[in-house]
């Protein structure tokens, strides 16, 4: 009799972790949970657009950072998110569990000093504290059913960059430079393409070595890549806790196109010239061109 009752009872604690086990598994869809050794969804980064990429690990971290998968429901909120930082290991590649359904998935690729918020799939923004860099998305739909999904993913350029290269030298007292600017956008959409969504005020600072020659900002253009960058560029030099300006030009007017660089020469320290801009394309990026009169 003994025996018998401990019989029935090791039968309903192996029948509770049972459940217990099964009520796990079904929840290892939630954010930033779930064990990769059941996952049924198996992603990895392919190529990333207009760069000399191949699809290995070392060829990824040469082109960004850090990396967020992103995955949302259908009423738009946010159930998964994986961010990964160039050394980790699997860095361009993920395998996670979820459930049976239709979802939306994310993936941005960057070098910036954080990651975006990305809560909202339609404002997915980075911020002048993790800074602006060369930034890449993916997001389409994602169907899971009854057989594992493996997908390669392609990642497109969603930002411009502006390439200043000056004709004068830095000022010598100046041990660093920011860049002050408005026409872009921080922030985008991921269900519209990725162009920016708002209007953004963007700042980027340099250390100075004085042996820079160019310098580099970037920017999230918005639908129709009408937009205008109007730049304003300050040198400053650190003392006794204080920043004092050394020298200051202002730029208006500078035009900008996903996936193009436009390249700004001039004098950027001394502007007492009237200035010429040649707007070109990097041929990594493109290779269409642009020219572009600006007067000081």
């Amino acid at each position: 009799m003994k025996n018998k009752s401990f019989g029935h009872l090791l039968a309903c604690v192996c029948g509770l972790v049972l459940t217990v086990a099964s009520c796990e598994k079904m929840t290892v869809s939630q954010e930033d949970g779930g064990d990769k050794g059941d996952a049924n969804v198996h992603l990895s980064i392919s190529s990333f657009e207009q760069t000399p990429f191949s699809a290995t690990r070392a060829a990824v971290s040469d082109v960004c950072t850090r990396i967020s998968f992103l995955v949302y429901d259908n009423s738009g909120t946010r159930i998964r998110k994986e961010d990964q930082q160039v050394g980790d290991d699997d860095f361009g590649r993920v395998d996670f569990m979820l459930a049976k359904g239709r979802y939306f998935l994310v993936v941005t690729a960057h070098s910036g000093e954080g990651n975006p918020t990305s809560t909202n799939a339609q404002k997915i923004g980075f911020t002048n504290k993790t800074g602006f860099t060369d930034t890449f998305l993916y997001a389409d739909s994602l169907t899971v059913g009854e057989e594992d999904v493996e997908r390669s993913l392609p990642l497109k350029r969603i930002v411009a960059m502006v390439r200043f290269i000056p004709y004068d030298a830095v000022p010598a007292r100046a041990d660093s430079i920011r860049f002050y600017y408005t026409g872009g956008s921080g922030t985008f959409n991921a269900v519209e393409g990725g162009w920016g969504v708002v209007n953004s005020t963007q700042v980027q600072w340099y250390e100075l070595s004085h042996t820079e020659r160019k310098f580099e900002i970037y920017t999230i253009p918005h639908t129709g890549d009408d937009d205008h960058l109007k730049v304003l560029v300050n040198t400053y030099r650190r003392g006794n806790g204080d920043l004092s300006i050394v020298s200051e030009c202002e730029i208006e007017g500078i035009p900008v196109k996903r996936n193009h660089i436009t390249t700004c020469r001039g004098f950027l320290f001394s502007p007492v010239y009237r200035q010429t801009f040649n707007i070109t394309i990097d041929d990594v990026w493109d290779n269409d061109s642009i020219l572009f009169y600006f007067n000081e």
